[in-house]
């Protein structure tokens, strides 16, 4: 790793070291050198220390990382388009509703644009795969089409779509479509046993501590395979994934889909969106996870990011600094490869 890197590897130990998060993981690189990782810290408190090889539980990059690819691999293929309606393929999609979920295109969801609300305590209202499906697909509308309200129920309709047109669960059609293809073979959706993985919340509904098991309780209801998290991952693999979007790889797409997705689609409170994806205004593009992962890309600078910590490890009330961690993480990043 360039000697210029060395303050990652300070900025985490010191975050490590104020308990500000049990453990990193980070991955930096570009078209030309994927550097070596680092890792820091311990996957649970009083247990093992973090290695290269831990996996993460990576929350929101599931958006990302399986269901984004997921649906572009579909449009590449004419099996859907961006403007297809979520009507086209649940004819009961907000039945008696006006205005309803079912005029939602793809487009909109994937832009977190259709209108649909941030979230709903779905595991309260269902006990399987198959009712929280039918809950999302009940949700009322809460604002207008068009407007920008980053949404977990978009993308698990997203995730139903994939389903539904393929045929497959989204855990096996992304690890043929996406994973294998890119050689991800460390990724992929839980339940993880016998591999090293980082701990998350000691959970009091469950009743446990979460080790290789969906922090998320909406996926958890969901059997912990949905479209906007579940999917478990090392930070080598991220960076894998991360590199495949800074050159365009044909493996993961065709260039001028890629391209497409990484155009605004839709802005609004202090968002800008393209497919998946939040734009910078720098030219890049980034998507973080609640557990305390992120993923970012610099085409115009050249490089990309990849960063995985637990914070929400034993209690997510306890780390509010994640924000702050990723900021200077990455300005130490931009400053020694840009």
């Amino acid at each position: 790793m360039p000697e210029a890197l060395g303050g990652v590897t300070t900025r985490l130990a010191a975050a490590i070291a104020h308990r500000e998060i049990p453990a990193a993981v980070a991955v930096v690189g570009t078209a030309a050198e994927t550097y070596p990782p680092v890792a820091l810290g311990v996957r649970r408190y009083g247990g093992p220390a973090a290695t290269a090889d831990t996996r993460f539980d990576l929350a929101s990059l599931t958006k990302v990382t399986a269901t984004l690819p997921a649906v572009l691999r579909l449009v590449g293929e004419g099996e859907v388009t961006l403007r297809d309606p979520v009507g086209r393929f649940f004819s009961n999609a907000g039945w008696f509703q006006r205005p309803s979920v079912a005029d939602a295109t793809l487009g909109q969801l994937l832009s977190h644009s259709s209108g649909l609300p941030d979230w709903r305590p779905i595991f309260s209202l269902a006990s399987t795969r198959l009712t929280a499906l039918a809950n999302a697909l009940q949700t009322p509308l809460g604002s207008g089409p068009g407007t920008v309200v980053y949404s977990d129920l978009g993308f698990i309709l997203l995730g139903a779509v994939v389903e539904r047109v393929t045929g497959q669960r989204l855990d096996a059609f992304t690890c043929k479509a996406v994973f294998e293809p890119l050689g991800m073979g460390s990724t992929g959706f839980g339940p993880l046993s016998g591999v090293p993985v980082a701990a998350t919340e000691n959970c009091g509904w469950r009743g446990r501590l979460l080790e290789g098991e969906v922090h998320d309780e909406n996926a958890f209801v969901m059997d912990g395979v949905a479209g906007h998290a579940g999917l478990f991952g090392t930070a080598s693999d991220l960076a894998l994934y991360a590199r495949a979007w800074l050159e365009f790889d044909p493996r993961l797409g065709r260039e001028g889909l890629l391209r497409k997705a990484l155009r605004e689609y839709a802005c609004g409170g202090g968002r800008s969106v393209g497919l998946g994806w939040m734009l910078l205004a720098d030219g890049g593009y980034q998507h973080t996870g609640f557990t305390g992962t992120s993923l970012r890309v610099e085409p115009e600078r050249g490089w990309f990011a990849v960063l995985l910590t637990n914070r929400v490890h034993p209690d997510r009330r306890l780390c509010e600094g994640v924000d702050d961690l990723r900021a200077s993480f990455h300005e130490v990043v931009k400053v020694a490869l840009s």
